[in-house]
């Protein structure tokens, strides 16, 4: 809850926010959530089309790695905002997220790593099922309805990966919220789908995996056995780029703090990394800030020269620096396969090695496993909430950041979310 309300407000100005911002105040709405940051209030989807597309601007949100995807922006965009309007509780709030988690963790068991190496963007196609699943908590559905909520969902479900890199992609977030809400709404006022629209003839999974269905049925047969939002966890970022280049620019940190290389007396940058990641940091030759968050390339140079890596790392003019450009070219990433496990998947283990080979032949080299913020390097609530005030601190005072955190900090006990959501509004 934390990182999701800092993440909204640290993306409220990027230009894909402000787009969709735009269009929902155009097309209008029933005026039942907020669109946090503005004052204004719009109809409960658009609400959360608007409030998720923002947390997603920046690439800043928490992620699983079994889903390979985001699960809060999947999840709370939607959630507040029928909490909102509903005046629900904190805890139904909480217990609905984790309904959807543990559906996003399922699915991502039985889809993932084929689905996201075919070309999906799991945040589109895993999304609105994850949602729908929570709305559906969220509105006390029955079986019946739920199941048509989920299958509803199915016809929605898209995103393509190709998009990284451009707006289209943090607006995937905030329109697969707004469709799980919907699906849910819809199922709730009778609308049908197929029972069998996960697992059927046709269905979802044939169409999203080509897989062995039995893989489904053992996802989903294992729920509630364990929870993965225990097991896997949430991963927190402290970089607002693309989680596929976080433990590259760990390693890329440690050299820089450790050795302080100058960029034109380095001679070649090795970096030994799974093959995976080449789905994601699509983008060696960045011209674009929205380019530079899915670069390899990029985040290493960026973080030898400026020893640090946050939001002011990606400004069009950090970019077209003819340094990192020229630190650019000297990234030499050097592909390994290995067989990814859902074991590795849970633990978000994808170990990286970096050699910086300096023109006076001394070489400085960086390993690391696990990315910081990660369940097997965690962050600390301390650290977490410096983010938090750090991502508000240019929307909401000193005084409204400390209540939000006092409300964050407490949020199962919260009897109505709508008085928190008062503060971010």
């Amino acid at each position: 809850m934390i990182d999701y309300a800092g993440v909204v407000f640290a993306g409220i100005d990027e230009e894909s926010a402000r787009l969709v911002r735009k269009t929902v105040e155009a097309m209008g709405g029933n005026p039942h959530a907020a669109i946090w940051g503005t004052g204004n209030k719009t109809s409960v989807m658009l609400a959360a089309m608007a409030n998720g597309t923002a947390a997603h601007s920046l690439d800043f949100d928490d992620t699983n790695a079994l889903m390979i995807a985001h699960p809060s922006i999947q999840l709370l965009p939607g959630l507040f905002a029928l909490g909102e309007y509903d005046r629900l509780s904190g805890f139904e709030i909480l217990a609905s997220y984790v309904i959807g988690f543990e559906t996003g963790a399922a699915l991502g068991i039985a889809l993932n790593p084929r689905h996201a190496a075919q070309g999906w963007l799991p945040i589109g196609t895993i999304g609105p099922l994850m949602q729908a699943a929570a709305c559906s908590r969220l509105l006390n559905l029955d079986f019946k309805k739920t199941q048509m909520a989920i299958g509803i969902a199915t016809n929605i479900a898209s995103g393509i990966r190709c998009n990284n890199g451009t707006m289209a992609k943090p607006f995937l977030a905030g329109h697969a919220a707004s469709d799980g809400v919907l699906a849910a709404v819809l199922a709730r006022e009778g609308m049908t789908a197929s029972p069998a629209a996960l697992e059927g003839r046709y269905g979802y999974f044939e169409n999203f995996s080509r897989g062995d269905p039995a893989d489904l049925e053992r996802a989903s047969n294992a729920l509630g056995e364990r929870f993965h939002i225990i097991d896997s966890g949430i991963s927190f970022k402290l970089y607002p780029c693309c989680a596929g280049a976080h433990v590259a620019i760990d390693c890329a940190l440690e050299i820089a703090q450790h050795h302080s290389p100058l960029p034109d007396k380095i001679d070649a940058i090795s970096v030994s990394i799974h093959s995976g990641t080449k789905v994601v940091l699509i983008h060696p030759r960045p011209k674009t800030v929205a380019q530079a968050r899915f670069s390899l390339e990029y985040c290493v140079s960026r973080a030898i020269i400026d020893h640090r890596m946050g939001p002011e790392q990606f400004r069009q003019q950090k970019i077209d620096d003819p340094t990192v450009q020229s630190l650019i070219e000297k990234v030499k990433p050097k592909y390994y396969d290995a067989p990814v496990t859902t074991d590795d998947l849970a633990q978000s283990r994808f170990p990286v090695e970096m050699e910086v080979s300096m023109k006076d032949g001394s070489i400085f080299r960086s390993r690391a496993e696990y990315a910081k913020g990660t369940p097997n390097n965690p962050l600390s609530l301390t650290e977490l909430e410096e983010k938090f005030r750090r991502c508000c601190s240019a929307k909401l005072s000193n005084s409204e950041i400390m209540k939000a955190l006092d409300q964050l900090r407490n949020f199962g006990q919260l009897k109505d979310v709508a008085g928190m959501i008062s503060i971010f509004s």
